[in-house]
């Protein structure tokens, strides 16, 4: 690759791009949809695999600023039987004329607005990972540019492409457990240790610059690299971001919530003390909104499922003539003595969720998407507000039409980040 200034780049090479590219237009009903995946770890390349094998999507191009990842995918593609994808370090490459149509991004958080941004204000629909922003002020971004391009923009909320929610939603809405008054997420996991390691020099075939983005310079260290990352604030959302979003957009699916009214957070680190994680593995955190409470647990040292033994995580739905549990295998529902109506079916990624979005690409309805940019931003912002409750250590009074804390000046600085020289977020 040829280096280039980075401030030149990103700001004269995107403000110059053509008027054809920002006003691309609909994917012919007869054409693949052309797809760049950005970041080829764990997550990248499930979302590569998707792409590469639907019928009506072409991965043309794998990104990612270590080669070694990006060779990888390329090779996983190819050995499938598919035409293998072009190997690029830097995404923004790609982001002028009509290389591609759409890029997928499964890159660390901290990348995940900025990248998709950019995409947007180039003419590309974009299929962002969950967590869609590293802080709430990007999400909201990330939502008026989805408008304001007019850009079909899929969170990657996955889930919500399962039957089984739907059938449980109505149950609630017949009201069979009466009126809901608390609602509870439970991530339940076994996350790994990692103790303090020292500084190195940066891994050949890594370009390390670009893989910090945004985030402000700091020596090389693995524990904040490929996976680590996670735990760190400058790359991560720790796993309320991470797995817990999942629970956390079910549990607000299913009484449609949007931004509560204030929240709290007791959390700690106690089956990682002493390692090299910032984040916390364990929190409850409550979320208040006028009628009713919403509650998440987080247990990252548990090695057993949940108490039912069916899943690792589950969300109940507490009314006041009944419960409902319900994971991605189905739901059930209690009375005081007995037990009521049940579903369930054995869950697994079918790939509709990435086939709706290539739907939408082509028809140009974003209405059709089974996660719009604004429900991901929801979602999302919730587990941003229970980091941000975490890390000030009280309760804190949100404004919804604001989205920003009205008494804390403190809380209101998480709202957001120092962008590094040259990796700025692009505004809307």
């Amino acid at each position: 690759m040829t280096h280039v200034n980075r401030r030149t780049f990103m700001g004269a090479s995107l403000a110059s791009m053509s008027l054809t590219a920002l006003s691309q237009a609909a994917v012919s009903a007869n054409e693949k949809v052309k797809v760049a995946l950005v970041g080829c770890g764990g997550r990248g390349r499930g979302l590569g695999s998707w792409f590469a094998k639907l019928p009506e999507s072409q991965l043309v191009a794998v990104c990612d600023p270590d080669q070694s990842r990006s060779g990888q995918m390329a090779d996983q593609v190819a050995k499938s039987g598919a035409r293998r994808p072009e190997q690029v370090e830097d995404f923004r490459r790609l982001l002028e004329g009509d290389k591609i149509d759409a890029i997928a991004i499964a890159t660390p958080d901290h990348w995940h607005t900025p990248a998709a941004l950019m995409a947007i204000q180039a003419g590309k629909d974009v299929y962002v990972e969950k967590p869609c922003s590293h802080n709430i002020h990007e999400g909201r971004q990330l939502v008026n540019a989805a408008r304001k391009h007019k850009r079909v923009v899929q969170h990657g909320t996955n889930l919500r492409a399962t039957p089984v929610y739907e059938k449980a939603w109505k149950q609630i809405q017949d009201g069979v457990i009466g009126k809901v008054l608390m609602v509870k997420a439970i991530n339940n996991q076994r996350r790994a240790l990692y103790p303090p390691r020292p500084n190195e020099p940066v891994p050949q075939g890594v370009n390390y610059d670009l893989w910090l983005g945004p985030a402000q310079k700091r020596p090389f260290n693995r524990n904040c690299f490929h996976t680590s990352w996670h735990w760190n604030w400058d790359f991560g959302t720790g796993d309320i971001g991470n797995d817990g979003v999942h629970q956390i957009d079910i549990g607000r699916w299913a009484m449609n919530l949007k931004a509560p009214n204030a929240v709290s957070c007791s959390g700690a680190k106690l089956g990682s003390k002493g390692d090299a994680q910032e984040t916390p593995d364990t929190m409850v955190v409550t979320w208040e909104y006028d009628d009713l409470l919403y509650v998440y647990e987080q247990r990252d040292f548990t090695p057993y499922r949940m108490q039912a033994h069916r899943h690792d995580n589950d969300n109940i739905i507490y009314g006041d003539k009944g419960f409902m549990m319900v994971d991605r295998t189905g739901y059930r529902i209690f009375f005081k003595h007995e037990r009521g109506p049940a579903f369930e079916q054995k869950w697994q990624d079918t790939g509709a969720h990435y086939q709706n979005f290539i739907d939408c690409v082509k028809s140009r309805n974003s209405q059709d998407l089974l996660a719009e940019i604004e429900e991901g931003h929801y979602s999302a912002m919730l587990s941003h507000l229970g980091n941000i409750a975490y890390r000030t250590g009280r309760r804190l009074v949100f404004d919804p039409k604001t989205e920003t804390f009205p008494e804390d000046k403190e809380a209101n600085q998480y709202l957001t980040r120092t962008y590094r020289d040259g990796y700025e977020l692009p505004q809307v």
